[in-house]
């Protein structure tokens, strides 16, 4: 499970929330002294725990920091039209 909640002043209210099943199947020895069934399972565990977060890190904070960074920009208007300016400078100046 995941759920994030931020509001800052500047950027203004963001939610994200998501949940991730996983299931594996393995086959480990088990012995009486070094590896039972709860030791055999408990690594399983910690090794799709590891998975998980990094899936989540890639995916979700990932994709996340990509959308926030091309629905909101810091700059200004005026910025913003000067930066369309060069751009349709720079195209029109190629396509000649």
């Amino acid at each position: 499970m995941l759920w994030l909640q931020m509001t800052k002043q500047a950027s203004g209210m963001m939610n994200l929330g998501g949940s991730v099943t996983r299931q594996v199947e393995a086959d480990h020895p088990v012995n009486d002294s070094t590896n039972t069934h709860l030791i055999n399972i408990g690594k399983m565990i910690e090794d799709l725990e590891s998975k998980i977060r990094s899936t989540l890190n890639e995916v979700y904070f990932g994709k996340t920091k990509q959308i926030v960074g091309e629905l909101r920009t810091t700059l200004d208007s005026e910025e913003l039209k000067r930066q369309k300016k060069i751009a349709t400078e720079i195209k029109g100046g190629i396509g000649k």
